[in-house]
């Protein structure tokens, strides 16, 4: 869940993006992970809907790293957190002790917040095809 002021706007990197409503400091926490927001879709349950919102859910879906990763179904964020883009030198860094995405640097209200996809998902799993 996301744990600052933020809004959705149209992104530079790709359609839209997460942007903070106001500063950040260097390490303030930005998002936690919270089952409450995150949800798990079986493929089953993805193929029974109609195309157009199986790619709605896919865009914002994936199948997790590690211990975590999915076999036969997927994570989709709930929460506007699904639009956080990917960059190689992201504003935010997960902080693997606190379960959690903290601020990079110092960020002014304004600044896009993205995020290293590969943090939680395998890079062959970001773009997903049934």
């Amino acid at each position: 869940m996301i744990l600052v002021p933020h809004y959705v706007d149209r992104s530079a990197i790709e359609g839209l993006g997460l942007f903070c409503a106001a500063a950040l400091q260097t390490g303030q926490a930005i998002y936690r992970y919270d089952w409450r927001f995150v949800m798990i879709i079986s493929e089953t349950e993805l193929c029974e809907l109609p195309e157009a919102m199986q790619q709605a859910v896919l865009k914002y879906s994936y199948r997790g790293r590690g211990t975590q990763r999915l076999s036969g179904a997927m994570y989709y964020c709930a929460d506007d957190a699904r639009f956080m883009n990917h960059a190689d030198e992201p504003s935010t860094l997960w902080d693997e002790d606190q379960g959690q995405y903290v601020a990079a640097r110092d960020l002014p209200a304004g600044a896009e917040l993205t995020c290293d996809y590969r943090d939680f998902c395998e890079p062959e799993d970001c773009e997903f095809e049934l």
